[in-house]
């Protein structure tokens, strides 16, 4: 027995001189070099999942970046380094919960029409001059991120829910669920025709009038053409967007097709998109359309430690595609023969962020948007309207941040009248990951 014990004694002590001269080794090895320019590793699993951005660095207090189709599902300017996603064990799958809790304080200094966003088509005309303060959380959002290496290239599926479900109520809504897999993509989401990365940044949830900012259902395919540069197709679900008479309903003849160019560098990026659509209606046998069309051009520049970004569309039949137009019947006229014809607008915006300091910012925006002229429109109907936004904004801790902003908006009629109203707010945002 005691042979037996010195034997088991030996065999452990050279065990442990194994271990001992693996730790020294283990020592003795370089450690990986962290990421240059940041405090926080990486993801571990980020690069099998994304590619990294070229885009600067950039963060907003509504946040219409993270959801963005990417060609090669790239990580998001506002988080390059895909921080918050958890593995999930045993998988190469990694998920996030995202999403932010918001506050709007909101007084308006005569009648707006909307409480919760400042739309400056729906600013009544002649509406006396009560004042109006509101309290809302509409704005809350919830993210699901969901991230994996494939055969067919990296996969993302998204989705994303706000509680603007509702005029005047907290309905939760979906505003994004999308899947793409490599450079093809489906789901619902934002049309291509929109460049989101390139909207200026107020503390309003609706943002500049003239922005092209649509959420869709479609199929797209992203080819990246080299240095920085990518082309896009997209077909998009239809939607005629008419005033219509009694017994007859919105047609569809095609779906809408979208395509894109856009150049993406360290600088910034411009994007250049058009689409092509049919605008009709059906009234028993009868079915008549129009061809429609919008072109766009935008883009966000880095200047020194600030940003400047800019966009303006130009089409006919192309209403349905303006944050100030969309769902208000301005694609097209029904005319005494019961043709459609089309209705050309155009419209623009610009915006400056200015960077006081790492924590303080302030945006200046501007925006205007015009519809044609036409005796078949109504002496009421929409003709132009005007939006401006000055804000101070406080990132008080990277999860938590609260800014004031001014708005102005103006809205006139086709047949010369005009209203306009004054806005501030206060908005206060808590980031879940951050």
């Amino acid at each position: 027995m005691t042979r037996e014990v010195v034997e088991l004694r030996r065999a452990v002590a050279a065990l442990q001189a194994r271990l001992d001269a693996v730790e020294v080794a283990a020592r003795r090895s370089p450690a990986a070099p962290e990421p240059s320019g940041s405090s926080a590793p990486a993801s571990p699993a980020a690069p099998a999942t994304s590619v990294s951005t070229v885009l600067p660095n950039r963060n907003t207090f509504g946040d219409e970046l993270t959801g963005v189709a990417r060609a090669d599902t790239a990580a998001p300017p506002n988080d390059p380094q895909l921080r918050g996603f958890i593995p999930i064990p045993g998988t190469d799958t990694m998920v996030k919960l995202g999403g932010f809790a918001k506050v709007n304080a909101i007084y308006d200094f005569g009648p707006a029409g909307n409480p919760d966003k400042l739309v400056t088509a729906t600013i009544p005309i002649s509406g006396g001059d009560a004042r109006n303060a509101n309290l809302d959380a509409n704005a809350t959002r919830f993210s699901f991120d969901v991230r994996r290496p494939s055969a067919l290239g990296p996969l993302r599926f998204y989705l994303e829910n706000d509680f603007y479900g509702g005029a005047g109520s907290t309905a939760f809504r979906l505003r994004q669920a999308h899947g793409q897999v490599g450079n093809t993509y489906a789901g619902y989401g934002y049309s291509a025709f929109t460049d989101s990365d390139a909207f200026p940044e107020t503390l309003d949830d609706e943002g500049p009038n003239a922005e092209a900012f649509l959420r869709v259902a479609a199929i797209r395919q992203i080819w990246k053409l080299g240095g920085g540069a990518t082309a896009t197709l997209s077909v998009e679900d239809p939607s005629s967007d008419l005033t219509l008479g009694s017994g007859r309903t919105s047609a569809q003849p095609a779906p809408d097709v979208v395509g894109a160019l856009r150049l993406e560098r360290p600088w910034g990026h411009v994007q250049t998109a058009a689409v092509v659509r049919r605008i009709g209606y059906s009234e028993d046998d009868r079915d008549e359309s129009d061809f429609g069309y919008g072109l766009n051009l935008s883009g966000l520049f880095k200047l020194g430690g600030d940003f400047a970004m800019a966009g303006v569309t130009y089409g006919d039949g192309v209403a349905r595609y303006f944050n100030d137009l969309g769902g208000r019947g301005y694609d097209g006229l029904i005319q005494p023969d019961g043709d459609v014809r089309t209705l050309s607008a155009y419209g623009g915006y610009l915006g400056y962020t200015r960077h006081w300091s790492p924590r303080w910012r302030s945006n200046l925006v501007g925006g205007v948007v015009v519809l044609e002229r036409d005796a078949l429109l109504a002496p009421t109907a929409f003709r132009s309207s005007g939006y401006g936004a000055l804000n101070l904004i406080w990132a008080v801790s990277p999860s938590f941040s609260v800014g004031v902003e001014a708005l102005y908006g103006r809205h006139e009629l086709q047949n010369g009248q005009d209203a306009d109203v004054a806005r501030l707010q206060a908005s206060l945002k808590y980031d879940f990951v951050r």
